[in-house]
């Protein structure tokens, strides 16, 4: 995955509440402040895991182990995510209901890349079955991490703004299969254009290698590319160029949008095809 998007952290989605529901969640919602919580209850009646949704988050606070209150879980991105209302900004989760026995393993401060199984599903503070009560928001974590709004509820604080989760993750069909997905439209993670590979100059006389992904970068004069670079231009052009001429091929370890990351630099992926033959 080329960009940090936000996605769906449950290998099987199944909402038993929204964040309209009344059951629970509707004084969230019409409370001021408010958040948008939903209950996820996984595959089954097991204990299914919640994932890290993003490249990297941090535990901000662990709350209620033992007696001292219902156990609940903050994380925040370390860098700004992707969402799915087109948005970009620092992402902060409020997780409720894991167990004792998963709260133990947690502290403040610990790490999680994405994919990783943060903890799992639970019963902690009277709830009737197995699954995680999930709010979520925009910004950074703040405060408490929560306060009470004008209905009594205990909901989510952050620098920006508690959002709706279906205008936050991205469903990635090929992690999480929806069982239900509670009456709410989450949109699909788009497909990305290019991926890390090997490719070929093809749509260009010269391709201008830069120091980073896009056009206010500077240019790398011939000297600065390697020589496996410099070797196949010289072949191709029987001279140097400050740049990759037509029919150079390079490996790609990297992309940002349709910039891709070379062992010379970076350059402009629209301009070439991927291919399988190695630099």
């Amino acid at each position: 995955m080329n960009k940090n998007y936000l996605t769906y952290p449950f290998r099987y989605m199944k909402i038993t509440q929204n964040y309209n529901g009344r059951t629970s969640h509707l004084s969230h919602t019409t409370g001021a402040p408010k958040d948008y919580p939903i209950d996820e209850a996984g595959k089954d009646s097991s204990r299914d895991f919640i994932y890290c949704p993003c490249d990297r988050m941090t535990v901000k606070k662990v709350y209620g182990v033992g007696s001292s209150g219902t156990n609940t879980l903050w994380l925040q991105s370390t860098d700004k995510v992707y969402f799915a209302d087109g948005t970009a900004d620092f992402f902060t989760m409020l997780i409720t209901h894991p167990n004792d026995d998963d709260m133990r393993k947690i502290r403040k401060g610990q790490t999680f890349t994405r994919g990783q199984a943060i903890c799992r599903e639970g019963t902690d503070g009277f709830a009737t079955g197995n699954h995680l009560h999930i709010s979520a928001g925009k910004g950074r974590y703040k405060g408490s991490g929560w306060t009470k709004n004008s209905k009594n509820k205990w909901v989510l604080t952050c620098t920006e703004k508690a959002e709706k989760p279906e205008n936050l993750f991205f469903l990635d069909t090929d992690f999480t299969t929806v069982l239900s997905s509670g009456g709410l439209d989450f949109r699909t993670l788009p497909e990305e254009k290019y991926t890390p590979g090997t490719y070929r100059v093809t749509k260009a006389a010269l391709l201008h290698v830069r120091t980073g992904p896009g056009i206010m970068y500077s240019k790398k004069k011939y000297y600065l590319l390697t020589s496996s670079a410099r070797k196949q231009i010289k072949e191709l052009i029987g001279r140097s160029a400050d740049g990759y001429v037509k029919g150079v091929v390079f490996t790609v370890t990297q992309v940002s949008d349709n910039w891709g990351k070379t062992p010379s630099g970076w350059v402009c992926l629209d301009y070439c095809e991927k291919t399988g033959v190695t630099e």
